[in-house]
């Protein structure tokens, strides 16, 4: 008897003691890399549907290959010699603009297309878009995930 009631007491108290996984709160994110006599205090009294949202919005950010930004489209072929052409567009464009990344996609069913620049603000890739539209007069801005740059701090 006493065995089956220790058992079944185990049983109950044993799930509540595990966790599938880590939920991260606001105050973790805060003081995310801090020494312990460094973390600030902070007393947030919500609902812990809220802290859900946020680790949901972090891990499908941590997904994402950059940021969201900007960049200058300034080829888009889908004709029968649109590689060859997209390659050109590309090499003449780094030859022109050494300091700017380009990038060559293919969007099916038939798009080559070729982007240029990391801007993390329109007015940012306004400020090229207007020397490079001079050259490449079909190009325009687009908005599309961009390689992370760290500021210098």
């Amino acid at each position: 008897m006493r065995l089956l009631l220790l058992t079944t007491a185990l049983l109950i108290i044993l799930p509540l003691s595990l966790t599938a996984q880590k939920n991260l709160g606001v105050e973790e994110l805060m003081n995310d890399g801090r020494p312990r006599y460094m973390a600030e205090r902070l007393n947030i009294i919500q609902d812990p549907a809220i802290d859900t949202l946020v680790s949901r919005h972090i891990l499908m950010n941590a997904s994402k290959d950059g940021v969201d930004g900007w960049r200058i489209q300034i080829y888009r072929g889908g004709h029968r010699t649109a590689n060859e052409d997209s390659n050109k567009v590309r090499a003449r464009f780094m030859e022109e603009y050494p300091d700017i990344p380009t990038y060559r996609t293919f969007d099916r069913p038939n798009w080559f297309k070729v982007k240029v620049g990391d801007f993390r603000t329109r007015e940012e890739a306004a400020k090229v878009f207007f020397d490079i539209v001079g050259k490449y007069p079909d190009a325009y801005l687009i908005r599309d995930v961009i390689a992370f740059k760290n500021p210098v701090k």
